[in-house]
């Protein structure tokens, strides 16, 4: 849901990569951490207004989500080695 008046900001870089088969794959880049946020501005009629295929909240069921983190990095809390975490989408 959106709350202009008392909701907290949210913002969302993206990028169209490819469009094939009528469905276009679209980087997402958050930049604040808000719960649902993706598939809200995917789906918001102020955002990219599809959703995300597969978003039975938002959208349609399919079988499954297709929502895919490409890329995670944090600092270790112990080491503060900065990981890196990989793995392509499946889809």
């Amino acid at each position: 849901m959106v709350y202009f008046e008392h909701g907290k900001k949210a913002q969302t870089k993206w990028e169209k990569i490819e469009i094939s088969y009528n469905k276009t794959l679209v980087y997402f880049y958050p930049i604040t951490g808000r719960t649902h946020q993706l598939r809200v501005h995917a789906s918001h009629e102020l955002g990219l207004k599809k959703p995300i295929e597969g978003d039975d909240l938002y959208g349609t069921k399919a079988s499954r989500l297709h929502l895919h983190a490409e890329s995670l990095t944090f600092e270790h809390p112990i080491t503060k080695e900065t990981i890196i975490i990989k793995k392509e989408a499946e889809f």
